[in-house]
């Protein structure tokens, strides 16, 4: 006879699905940063060996790299200058 008395269960503890699933999420959020990182690293080093090669192999990593920020710079700029004449403020 308990008379309505039940100690508290013990808590299961964390199973291996878990904790997969935990790491997986957190290589989920982290893997572009870890790929953007190894692919810069990449880029110098490339950069580097086509520049002990001849140094103006080099303007083959180079210039592809500056026309990429130049597109993104002009892209920019033309997306405020539409904004500026929506609003009217010129």
């Amino acid at each position: 006879m308990s008379y309505g008395y039940e100690p508290p269960k013990q808590d299961k503890g964390g199973s291996w699905s878990e904790v997969f699933a935990i790491t997986r999420i957190a290589f989920g959020l982290l893997f572009p940063f870890l790929a953007a990182m190894v692919g810069l690293l990449l880029l110098i080093i490339l950069t580097i060996v086509l520049f002990a090669q001849h140094p103006a192999l080099a303007l083959l990593v180079l210039i592809p790299i500056a026309s990429g920020i130049y597109y993104l710079l002009r892209r920019e700029r033309l997306a405020h200058e539409d904004e500026v004449d929506r609003l009217g403020l010129s």
